[in-house]
C-alpha cells in the first residue's frame, strides 16, 4: 500500500521558501512509510529558478530513496514556467 504526503507550496515559491521546503521534503523522504510525494502548486503564483533546482535536487534524493514524485495544481504562468523547464520529463503530473 503507498502512502503519500502532500507538500503544499507558497504563494512565492522561492529561494526564501528553502528551509521549510527542505524541512518538509525531508521529513517525507525519511519516513520509511511514505512512498510517493506531491507537490501541490495549487496556490502557486511565482517561482524561480532557486525553486525549479531545488525541485530537481529533491527528486533526485527521492529517486534514490526509491520514492516517487508527482506535481498538481499548477497552472498559468507557473505551468508554463514548469513546462518551459521540461519539468513534466521528470515529475509525472496529477489531474
Amino acid at each position: 500500500m503507498s502512502e503519500r504526503a502532500v507538500v503544499v507550496l507558497p504563494v512565492r515559491f522561492d529561494y526564501g521558501y528553502h528551509k521549510e521546503f527542505q524541512k518538509q521534503c525531508a521529513s517525507c523522504i525519511d519516513n520509511p512509510a511514505i512512498n510517493e510525494i506531491v507537490f501541490d502548486f495549487g496556490r502557486v503564483d511565482y517561482l524561480d529558478s532557486a525553486a525549479l533546482g531545488m525541485m530537481m535536487m529533491w527528486q533526485r534524493r527521492a529517486s534514490a530513496a526509491n520514492k516517487k514524485m508527482y506535481i498538481k495544481g499548477a497552472k498559468g504562468a507557473t505551468a508554463q514556467i514548469l513546462d518551459m523547464a521540461n519539468m513534466q520529463r521528470i515529475f509525472e503530473y496529477l489531474t
